[in-house]
């Protein structure tokens, strides 16, 4: 007669990875299949290899910084294992953490593979399965789950297998498509937490490329929505932090046709850029332009509006209030947003309605449990989407 596991867990990455340690602890009888070579291979490039593993944020303000519907999914969740939490478990491994920008939390060493490590320090060899790929979950009284040379039996399963992000680690989006073989309802997975390609930046990139822009504001044209933060024109368009969190916004906005996205590129208020204008007739407009911004931006914003470098006073009023709007409201058509495979996190996945926010476990079928990204629940880069998906690995098992 085959052995019968308590639980199998399919996928090595943090969620899959904090539940076998929760396993661990718990005696159970277990197994962690992986289709890679080495578990953990998506949490090795993380943070650009250096790993941003949680932040500094309480359960309140932790769910408040998340721009998802759904976001109070994770309230009880976080309750039970925060941010603090992941801090402790780590510390207890030996993983000093420092605290960067007073927010992003980062291994001491600066090493994704010091977080890999202390994640696979306490489970056994014989509890891990690498290079072996799920090709079929069926559920009678156990569970069968069929591998490319193997089958297994288990009381409970983990889907713990992510999007479809990066998927030459292994993100292949195979859990949601199991989910949806049981019965689960999925939202197919959209890029998330990403940049955004601009044919209109890329010509100009010879004035522009390199170019970063702090404290910016962002509007989707036609909709009501700002986000705030810095961003970056590059070769192919924009990227950094308010692109990367609103990019599944400008996704889905242009699904209906809306390619358009307004950015702020000062900090000053328009009563300040008018007060500006009032008080320096005698100055010439390229001076006053790279008083604000840096020279090359100047020279192309004269050359975008089509302006001689002529005095302040002899601008008419309607010159003036072009040039101050463009500088609060610079307008860019975007040609698309990178795909899911290149993005950063996913949104999609496993529908919560589905899912107990309390145990993880499916409310379809007993005993079938997710966790991480493979559900339809993501957060912005700075730490949130490895404690997300810690949080709920751990939350599954101890529901065991």
């Amino acid at each position: 007669m085959s052995k019968i596991y308590d639980l199998i867990i399919i996928g090595g990455g943090p969620a899959g990875l904090m539940a076998a340690n929760v396993a661990q602890q718990r005696n159970l009888r277990y197994l962690i299949i992986d289709s890679n070579n080495t578990l953990g291979k998506k949490l090795l490039i993380t943070g650009g290899s250096r790993c941003n593993v949680t932040n500094r944020y309480d359960v309140r303000e932790f769910i408040d910084k998340l721009l998802i519907k759904n976001k109070r999914f994770l309230y009880s969740t976080l309750k039970n294992f925060g941010t603090n939490e992941v801090i402790a478990f780590l510390k207890s491994k030996g993983v000093e953490l420092v605290l960067e920008n007073d927010i992003k939390y980062f291994p001491k060493s600066s090493k994704s593979r010091d977080i890999l490590n202390a994640m696979t320090s306490e489970i056994p060899k014989d509890c891990i399965k690498l290079d072996n790929k799920v090709v079929s979950i069926t559920k009678n009284e156990t569970f069968t789950i069929r591998c490319k040379n193997s089958v297994y039996t288990s009381k409970n399963v983990l889907i713990a297998t992510g999007s479809k992000s990066y998927p030459q680690t292994g993100s292949t989006g195979d859990g949601a498509l199991f989910a949806e073989l049981l019965g689960h309802n999925v939202i197919p997975f959209y890029p998330a937490e990403t940049n955004v390609h601009s044919g209109f930046i890329s010509s100009q990139k010879e004035f522009l490329q390199g170019i970063s822009i702090s404290n910016s504001t962002l509007k989707i044209r036609g909709e009501k929505q700002k986000y705030h933060g810095d961003f970056i024109f590059t070769h192919f368009g924009l990227g950094g932090p308010v692109i990367q969190t609103a990019s599944e916004f400008i996704y889905h906005s242009m699904k209906t046709g809306n390619n358009v996205i307004e950015l702020s590129l000062t900090q000053k208020t328009e009563e300040e850029l008018k007060m500006l204008f009032s008080t320096s007739k005698n100055l010439m407009i390229q001076k006053l332009l790279e008083s604000i911004l840096i020279k090359r931006l100047a020279r192309f914003l004269m050359k975008y509006l089509k302006i001689e470098n002529i005095k302040i006073q002899e601008l008419n009023k309607k010159q003036i209030v072009i040039i101050i709007n463009t500088l609060k409201h610079f307008a860019i058509k975007i040609d698309r947003v990178e795909e899911k495979e290149r993005s950063y996190v996913n949104g999609g996945g496993v529908t919560t309605d589905e899912i107990n926010p309390k145990t993880m476990e499916s409310k379809l079928i007993k005993g079938l449990y997710f966790a991480g990204e493979v559900t339809d629940i993501h957060g912005p880069i700075g730490g949130f989407n490895i404690t997300i998906a810690m949080s709920m690995g751990c939350t599954a098992i101890k529901s065991i």
